[in-house]
């Protein structure tokens, strides 16, 4: 064998061994001794791109090719080197000699496809795969190959039948699983695509793409933990991985975790300075770490790189909680002004504007809520005679979630019709948002019913105890329970709730992504306990998430969404006729569907009471202990006339916590009844049970005509403290009513405002008769409590609609 032979197996052998420093010094000692040699310039390209160094193998690769123009394996290489140098254009030239050298080749068509995919010359890659195809049918590697370029190209479908095609042939290709689980994913089929991709990650535990794939599989099922395990191994592995960063931002964003989703996008805001969608994301987390006037230049900055409306709606939204309500609303002036002379419809943001910055009115003659008003004359005016409602533009479910509850329309002049005008016309501003669909509906026969109990208020109110009453009331042998909410705090009453359910969900701050969890569990039932009182739960509550979906509980009010097929009342909360009054179909319960608690008598005596909430016992006392938006300007004149006929007399209320209500709620009272303003006193009222030693130091709880709390009628009565309440006919307004025909005992209820005024003055000042009323309410009011009657027949009839 000839010197030259013996040196170039030699570094032929240390190439092979893996010693390719070795192997790079005797291939130089051979290029300097042989420079003509093609052989050795070869390898010497093929150790330098086993070194990653690309741009010197695809010099030393181009040498040896010229030298060796019939030796389709040099060509090929060089054509490898020349695109792992990032030389696409320059290898798609090289590939092509070495076609021509060997036409034959599956491989060669396959890499020459990779690289056409790569410029994203879709057409090109897909005839060159094809080709290879046609070479080589039963490769697994090419199909796999194939169904990447496919899922490029936006078939889908064809994409994932290539890919398991692939995985029939070889069930261990790493890469066919990862894209299997990216087009599974891609086609929204989340929990599929989490198979997939665990298969992938059991193979090759480090997989970038697997775990950037895997993680984002886990965001959209709501399971946080593991998904940030994922991206930071990700991130671990390669911190400019630009993908798993952007998910990971999303995550700590939709977590409410502000600062650390700013450190996840500096980054790529500096790589990125001009992205609108970064830039909004920026602001979000700018806002949540309570960085607001950085937000706002943020989103100021996304306006200006092109972020469009919701852009515009972030930023308005962002000033207006900074009290900048003037600024906020020139924002969005702006904007509607621009929109008329362009020609485009601007009645989106009319709404988002009337929605945002509407003021508490002054005016006796007007409700509590300007802002309901105007939606719902936007919703009236934007359908025609037939009832067809045009799209009135879409706002980001995002945005939609800071918009306040839509719950007040009821307190307004034909409240139930208004209600169902904001239902139709909020189903219209969400109704463009990505929500999964859902799957086959299967019967509930012979297993449990999974229903899942949503509502942002399961905490220490009205509402969040009603909800654990009901809890506690569902058999478990017969429903799998779990209770589903928003971001809140949590109390008491949430770790109640909590125990009685057999899963818990916390949804993440975007309700999109919520949707797709709530999707996700494949829940038979959900029940809206308390739809219209926040936005998050009425945009969840416009999308179809469940098979069969209900509403009742919380909010005696019909929903006005046509998602939610069946609205629960006691029976004897609606007066006759009151199905026309629900977009739903009303289902009347027999008892009270409320499932109380006796409450705790205050140990102190009535004396101590009244010193800790400084009321004169010399003076009758009045408490009005409901939320000041519910007060409407209907209530404001039996208020006034009760002060006006008891003039020593003083009404207490309750602090709102926002001072802004309080100041205008006085307002309004002031302009028409100035003379007896100034006997009415704000308390604070921390918990319930302060709220309990209230209601024992008062002589008389006054409740508003428009609007009853179950739990309140439920508290005074447990206590025999006397509730003046004037039933309607509405169900909202009939639930104290209720209570009192449970036990018996009328003297508290009012037929008209005449009769509300005298039933609360002579309960105030004839002592004797009210310590009679209050001893008859005491010694019955047991009956009221542990009442199950009502969730038996919820369940008998979820049960038969289920099934």
């Amino acid at each position: 064998m000839s010197d030259l032979g013996e040196m170039f197996y030699s570094a032929l052998d240390l190439f092979e061994a893996g010693h390719f420093a070795e192997a790079e010094d005797a291939c130089r000692m051979l290029t300097l001794a042989y420079p003509q040699a093609v052989e050795p310039m070869h390898l010497a390209g093929l150790v330098a791109l086993k070194q990653g160094r690309f741009d010197i193998a695809a010099e030393r690769m181009g040498r040896a090719a010229i030298a060796d123009a019939s030796n389709a394996e040099i060509q090929h290489d060089h054509a490898r080197a020349l695109k792992a140098a990032g030389k696409n254009r320059d290898a798609i030239g090289a590939f092509k000699r070495a076609i021509r050298l060997c036409p034959d080749s599956a491989a060669l068509y396959c890499n020459l496809a990779n690289t056409y995919r790569d410029l994203g010359d879709l057409d090109h890659a897909r005839e060159n795969y094809e080709t290879a195809l046609a070479l080589a049918p039963d490769s697994a590697d090419i199909h796999a190959n194939y169904a990447a370029c496919l899922r490029d190209c936006g078939d889908l479908t064809q994409a994932e039948a290539e890919c398991r095609h692939a995985l029939s042939l070889r069930d261990d290709i790493v890469m066919a699983l990862v894209l299997l689980g990216q087009i599974l994913l891609d086609q929204g089929r989340t929990v599929a695509a989490s198979d997939a991709l665990m298969r992938a990650l059991r193979l090759s535990p480090g997989h970038k793409k697997a775990l950037t794939a895997y993680g984002e599989a886990l965001f959209r099922l709501g399971q946080f933990a593991g998904a940030l395990h994922c991206l930071r191994q990700v991130l671990a592995l390669d911190p400019d991985a630009e993908i798993a960063r952007r998910t990971l931002a999303l995550l700590n964003l939709r977590t409410g975790q502000g600062t650390e989703a700013i450190a996840a996008l500096e980054p790529l805001v500096r790589r990125y300075p001009e992205d609108p969608e970064l830039l909004l994301m920026m602001g979000e987390g700018l806002s949540l770490s309570g960085r607001h006037n950085e937000a706002v230049e943020r989103f100021g900055a996304a306006i200006g790189a092109g972020g469009g409306d919701d852009a515009v709606f972030r930023l308005a939204v962002e000033l207006s909680e900074q009290t900048d309500a003037e600024m906020a609303h020139e924002v969005l002036q702006k904007t509607i002004d621009r929109k008329i002379r362009n020609g485009e419809d601007a009645t989106l943001f009319r709404t988002a504007r009337r929605l945002l910055f509407s003021p508490v009115p002054v005016d006796i003659n007007a409700q509590n809520d300007e802002v309901v008003r105007d939606i719902v004359e936007d919703a009236i005016l934007s359908g025609d005679e037939h009832g067809a409602v045009p799209v009135p533009g879409r706002i980001d479910p995002v945005t939609l979630t800071r918009f306040p509850p839509v719950w007040r329309a009821a307190l307004r002049p034909q409240g139930d019709d208004q209600l169902r005008a904001v239902g139709r016309y909020w189903e219209q501003l969400a109704a463009d948002a990505d929500v999964p669909s859902l799957g086959d509906v299967t019967s509930t026969k012979g297993r449990k019913v999974r229903l899942g109990i949503v509502s942002a208020n399961m905490c220490n109110n009205g509402i969040g105890r009603w909800i654990a009453g009901f809890v506690a009331a569902l058999d478990r042998d017969r429903f799998d329970i779990t209770v589903v909410r928003p971001p809140l705090g949590e109390d008491d009453i949430t770790s109640r709730i909590d125990a009685n359910a057999d899963l818990v969900v916390r949804l993440p701050l975007d309700p999109k992504h919520s949707a797709r969890v709530i999707t996700g569990l494949e829940f038979d039932v959900l029940h809206y306990v308390d739809a219209q009182a926040d936005a998050y739960t009425m945009l969840l509550a416009s999308w179809r998430l469940a098979p069969l979906q209900v509403a009742g509980g919380g909010i005696a009010a019909t929903t006005g969404l046509s998602n939610i097929d069946y609205h629960f009342v006691a029976d004897d909360w609606e007066a006759a006729g009151g199905e026309s009054r629900y977009s739903e179909t009303l289902v009347r319960l027999p008892g009270l569907f409320v499932n109380g608690e006796a409450p705790n008598v205050p140990e102190n005596t009535t004396r101590d009471l009244q010193r800790q909430w400084r009321i004169d016992e010399d003076r009758n006392s009045y408490l009005c202990p409901q939320p000041l938006d519910v007060l409407s300007a209907d209530f404001d004149p039996l208020i006034a006339e009760i002060l006006r006929l008891d003039e020593t007399a003083e009404l207490l209320l309750i602090a709102p916590a926002r001072d802004a209500w309080d100041a205008a709620w006085g307002r309004r009272f002031a302009i028409s009844h100035g003379d007896v303003a100034g006997r009415m006193r704000f308390v604070n009222v921390r918990n319930r049970a302060e709220m309990l030693s209230l209601l024992g130091a008062v002589d008389v709880v006054l409740e508003s005509p428009a609007w009853n709390d179950a739990m309140l009628g439920f508290d005074c009565l447990g206590l025999g403290v006397p509730l003046v309440t004037l039933p309607g006919k509405e169900a909202r307004t009939r639930r104290s009513h209720t209570c009192y025909r449970q036990i018996s005992v009328f003297d508290c209820v009012a037929y008209n405002s005449a009769d509300y005024v005298e039933t609360a003055l002579t309960l105030a000042t004839d002592k004797r008769r009210r310590s009679v009323i209050a001893q008859a309410i005491r010694s019955r009011s047991h009956v009221l409590f542990g009442q199950r009657e009502s969730f038996n027949a919820y369940m008998d009839f979820l049960e038969q609609q289920t099934a």
